[in-house]
């Protein structure tokens, strides 16, 4: 078979733009790379913007491929963590195969390393990307992510980071075009010495790659180059990880021990886990006495409007809050204790910096809000529990501040239905009410089946809809 003319390639991409792929109309390409076009596009139906991934037609032709995007897409698509781009849908149309996931105007990483980047800023993407990570790694059907490199890393407001293409590289590997066609599957700057040599992959292929991308944050570059991507993996297993860059930029001595343990040339002298390199850098970070920048909360995107309606029979002292333990990060410490989080009550090690179910902070520091307490002098909390939906009688609690619901990660509840919009609700405590507000979601918000045209104060038991979603509000202490 000849091999593909790459410019045949690249004007079919460019006609593209104005078509329209199922749901989707093309409005101008955003990004592209060896393995694939992403676009801007307009869902039609919701009217939001979204990106489609595109993949070059040539791969649409290579037997059994269809069929195995299919099967690694649905796998990927299954992923639901703060940290993990969602992927809305995936198709193929006229030999042209796509993946459509959310739009996130903030940029990646890669063009945020133009400038650069403290040791705290630095770990608190690396601590995100792991935990994105480690909900792959944790699938019952394990997923590799692969190709994990800055671009690969987007960032929305307050460096909340999202990690992106999960599975490309594993939905293309076993084409044959690909070896005709000179690209490779993965990012030879940021691969692992097995991946690079083809051997079988697992998580801690991932750890090393994320190990190289924590190095160029932290020194500017990366640490490996080359004239040929064979040179590039020549040094990654061959060559020492050159510290001395990290430490010509000030690096910490036990931040470079993680990385140095991250990039090990062994997969068995890695870090085993992502959980295990989470808590190994929070206790460099305490013993480098660096404290991670605040996480990022969504900010209101309206002023906050007054409510002419009594207060619901919660009545109590305008107090101090009280104070709330907080997990301490301790080096030393033979073993880690076990906490529960606030939001969700999963049970973490007191070694984590955020929850490994909700992501929500362990150090629970929006407990500062809750200046209004109850008869029973605890303060006056909301309660959400979800009902018919793949999160059915999961519960969260929320403190006396802002709280964003929507479908994508950065909203404090995160619900994965498709009638629920990016930024769908918002909830908030005022002089003991609780009043929820819909922020002009696509498919509304009602209360008790009453649909939502301004601000109203919930009772205890409503039952809220966000699109088809349900969730029961109460009031807990």
């Amino acid at each position: 078979m000849q091999a593909p003319n790459p410019k045949q390639n690249d004007d079919e991409l460019n006609a593209l733009a104005g078509k329209t792929l199922g749901n989707f109309r093309i409005d101008e390409p955003i990004g592209s790379g060896g393995m694939a076009t992403v676009f801007k596009a307009l869902q039609l139906t919701l009217g939001r913007y979204v990106a489609i991934k595109v993949l070059p037609s040539r791969y649409a032709r290579e037997p059994n491929f269809v069929k195995r995007f299919k099967q690694e897409a649905h796998i990927v698509a299954q992923l639901v963590h703060p940290n993990i781009l969602p992927i809305y849908d995936f198709g193929e149309q006229d030999n042209i195969t796509y993946i459509v996931m959310e739009y996130v105007e903030g940029g990646t990483l890669k063009e945020r390393l133009a400038r650069p980047l403290s040791t705290s800023e630095a770990a608190d993407f690396m601590i995100q990307a792991a935990e994105g990570l480690g909900c792959a790694h944790t699938q019952e059907k394990v997923i590799v992510h692969r190709d994990v490199k800055p671009a690969n890393m987007l960032l929305r407001k307050g460096n909340f980071l999202l990690l992106s293409d999960f599975g490309i590289a594993k939905i293309l590997e076993g084409t044959a075009n690909l070896t005709r066609a000179g690209v490779g599957i993965g990012t030879p700057q940021y691969m692992s010495p097995e991946q690079g040599t083809g051997s079988t992959v697992d998580p801690r292929s991932d750890i090393y790659s994320l190990g190289i991308v924590f190095f160029h944050c932290l020194a500017g570059r990366v640490p490996f180059t080359g004239d040929t991507p064979l040179s590039i993996t020549l040094k990654h297993l061959n060559e020492p990880l050159p510290v001395e860059m990290l430490r010509a930029k000030g690096v910490p001595a036990p931040i470079e021990q993680v990385i140095l343990k991250m990039t090990a040339k062994r997969a068995e002298d890695r870090y085993q886990t992502t959980n295990e390199l989470i808590e190994a850098l929070a206790a460099a970070l305490a013993t480098a006495q660096i404290a991670l920048p605040q996480r990022w909360r969504p900010n209101s995107s309206a002023p906050m409007q007054k409510i002419d309606a009594p207060a619901p029979n919660i009545s109590g002292p305008m107090l101090p809050a009280p104070s709330y333990p907080q997990p301490v990060f301790n080096p030393n410490q033979q073993s880690a204790v076990t906490i529960s989080c606030f939001r969700c009550g999963a049970s973490n090690p007191s070694t984590r910096l955020f929850c490994t179910t909700c992501g929500y902070e362990l150090a629970d520091r929006r407990a500062v809000a809750d200046h209004f307490l109850g008869p029973n002098g605890r303060p006056v909390l909301a309660r959400l529990t979800i009902r018919d939906n793949a999160m059915n009688s999961r519960s969260y609690r929320f403190h006396q501040d802002i709280t964003t619901i929507g479908r994508t990660s950065g909203n404090d509840l995160v619900i994965s239905g498709r009638t629920v919009s990016r930024q769908h609700a918002r909830l908030w405590f005022d002089s003991g009410r609780w009043i929820l507000e819909d922020l002009h979601s696509a498919n509304g918000t009602r209360v008790n089946n009453a649909l939502l045209n301004q601000p109203v104060v919930l009772k205890d038991g409503d039952v809220v809809n966000f699109g088809d979603e349900v969730v029961v509000f109460n009031t807990t202490y």
